[in-house]
């Protein structure tokens, strides 16, 4: 918004349908017979309604100051809520003495864009299942909601990453306000996962520093903290001696009101990091995957002659480290794996991953795919 043309350009995108929900979110009311004049109090503005009109934009500017001065607020501040109406928003505010004018080192901005990803996809796979720890195959239905996601631009105050979520618009007023939750759109219910988790990771970090124990992390687990959770919060500090506070702030789209209580911030300070990095240890070693997905080729057979099962060896990797997987299989399985072998084909198997001695062995086999080898 640095001149006169590109703030008419962007107040002529904006929408009178968004700016309406905003107005309805921040309680004004619209006058019955006049549809473009709205009240709040004894103030009044005027939202002009025809986007393709010539003065379009100018009387766009004019709103945007009313509203300023009522809120007593920037223009500029306005415009970014009016831009994010139809959206969740998460701002992920760093706090460092080195990062007081905005910027951070390069390096930096590749770790946080990275653990980003990796807080919002441990919400995602949170609101499909509680579970202490998610391997590197995420199910598809959260992979595909991070493909959704959006950054917004940053913003000053320290250091602001913004995360943009678009939500569905609720038509309807639920039938039922106390079974909402069950009405809610998966993009929603990942942002409130997101904040009930990293509340619920908040209060545990609290619990471990007064109680020294981690106990506290997996009662948390149904809340929907995890191993991945912990590594991503902890992950804003990057270096063990950072001295910086991460404040996460939640905004919600009137879009779809949220029923209950919202939860607005969580905040944590350097002095937890320890904590949460040993929570993310014991809740992968006491947490490993009950039922693990594991995808590769078969290296080795083996079955005893006039035995009913017999063996494969199975090359993949696991939290990014290759292994080799054994595990038993009963006709016709076994010779699903052979032919799959000798076809070159991939096979996809879920299991219980065990580590037996220097080994590790994959129990209850089960959901055997073997994946076409055709490009």
């Amino acid at each position: 918004m640095t001149t006169t043309t590109s703030k008419k350009e962007m107040y002529q995108a904006l929408r009178p349908t968004d700016i309406a929900l905003y107005l309805r979110a921040k309680h004004w009311t619209q006058d019955a017979q006049h549809k473009t004049l709205w009240f709040l109090g004894e103030e009044e503005v005027l939202l002009p309604t025809n986007q393709e009109a010539g003065d379009y934009a100018l009387r766009i500017g004019d709103l945007l100051e009313a509203l300023a001065m009522v809120e007593q607020r920037n223009p500029s501040q306005v415009y970014e809520d009016l831009q994010t109406i139809g959206f969740d928003t998460l701002r992920i505010r760093i706090a460092d003495t080195e990062m007081s004018d905005g910027t951070l080192p390069i390096e930096q901005h590749t770790q946080i864009a990275q653990k980003t990803r990796e807080l919002v996809l441990s919400a995602a796979c949170a609101a499909i299942e509680k579970r202490a720890f998610w391997p590197t195959r995420k199910p598809t239905k959260a992979t595909e909601h991070i493909r959704r996601v959006r950054i917004g631009q940053s913003e000053r105050g320290s250091y602001i990453v913004t995360v943009l979520c678009r939500v569905t618009p609720l038509l309807h007023t639920p039938t039922n306000p106390s079974s909402a939750d069950s009405e809610e759109t998966f993009e929603r219910q990942v942002t409130l996962m997101l904040a009930h988790s990293l509340r619920a990771l908040e209060h545990a970090s609290r619990e471990a520093a007064l109680q020294q124990e981690l106990a506290a992390f997996s009662q948390a687990i149904p809340a929907g903290v995890s191993a991945n959770l912990c590594d991503a919060v902890a992950g804003f500090w990057g270096d063990e001696h950072a001295q910086r506070k991460v404040d996460f702030l939640f905004s919600w789209s009137p879009n779809r009101p949220v029923i209950a209580e919202p939860i607005s911030k969580v905040s944590f300070s350097s002095d937890r990091v320890p904590f949460l990095r040993a929570a993310s240890i014991q809740l992968r070693d006491t947490g490993h995957p009950s039922d693990i997905e594991i995808t590769g080729p078969v290296v080795k057979f083996e079955r005893s002659e006039g035995a009913e099962k017999g063996k494969a060896t199975l090359y993949c990797h696991v939290e990014e480290r290759p292994l080799r997987v054994v595990f038993e299989l009963s006709e016709p399985d076994y010779n699903m794996v052979t032919n799959a072998h000798r076809d070159g084909c991939l096979v996809t198997v879920s299991g219980s991953l065990q580590k037996e001695g220097r080994s590790f062995s994959l129990k209850n086999p089960h959901h055997l795919i073997i994946e076409s080898n055709e490009s």
